[in-house]
């Protein structure tokens, strides 16, 4: 989804859009196929995730640059070819003990949503930084036609604009923990929740500077009240049904 895309789509629903915080994950296993299958169902307009490499170069949706807190294994990610990988199983929730889900591919999750669904991709491994592996992800994204439909994310400048400079359809997203000012060279800007207090003018700042605005907030229904004040663009949601059930009965 491009910038104008972004903004035609937000007029039309009327709301901010929803943007599924590694898929259902209040529900399901982060980052796992289910949770973003659930997403979608249950109304998600954008889908979160992260990006790794495996060590033979193959994206991989994971947070944890080890497998150790989501996965029945332990090892640094890069250390794993994705063989060794589809060996282990993510861990469940005690309600779907006996379900057997893997760490999936960046295409995979493409092929599930048939890209059709926009993707957050946070670029978690430090190996973004090289333009050869932000091609490596350009490649595919333009291989499944969803390059258009995109946005690299990050905490890192350098690596959302090194990816970004790969190809200009995608959109770039900078997240920060302390920064309260709207001036920042990214197209998307998520700031931790609290700045938009310490600054109530974030904002309105941003959309006069026409960037899009999505507070890092993954639990937003006790703040729904002042995001929807505020008017802010996307609102990121581990349980995307709640958070749309919670918009709706305010609008």
């Amino acid at each position: 989804m491009n910038h104008a895309d972004f903004h035609t789509l937000r007029a039309d629903l009327q709301r901010p859009l929803v943007m599924a915080h590694r898929g259902a994950s209040a529900i399901l296993p982060e980052n796992s196929l289910s949770a973003f299958q659930r997403a979608v169902a249950d109304g998600a307009d954008i889908l979160e995730t992260d990006l790794h490499f495996s060590q033979d170069d193959e994206i991989v949706l994971i947070h944890d640059d080890t497998l150790d807190r989501t996965v029945e294994a332990s090892g640094q990610i890069r250390d794993f070819t994705l063989s060794d990988i589809r060996r282990f199983k993510l861990r469940q929730p005690p309600s779907r003990l006996g379900k057997i889900e893997r760490v999936p591919t960046l295409r995979e999750l493409i092929e599930l949503t048939e890209a059709q669904i926009p993707l957050a991709l946070e670029l978690k491994d430090p190996l973004f930084e090289l333009p050869r592996y932000g091609e490596k992800l350009v490649a595919v994204l333009r291989d499944t036609g969803l390059l258009g439909r995109c946005a690299v994310i990050s905490f890192s400048k350098q690596k959302m604009k090194t990816v970004e400079s790969l190809a200009p359809e995608l959109v770039g997203g900078w997240i920060t923990l302390a920064n309260f000012f709207p001036t920042q060279p990214a197209e998307l800007l998520g700031p931790f929740w609290p700045l938009l207090i310490l600054n109530p003018f974030y904002v309105a700042w941003a959309h006069r500077l026409g960037k899009i605005v999505a507070p890092l907030d993954p639990n937003p229904e006790a703040r729904l009240g002042l995001y929807l004040k505020l008017d802010v663009d996307v609102i990121l949601s581990d349980n995307p049904a709640l958070t749309l059930t919670e918009i709706r009965k305010r609008l």
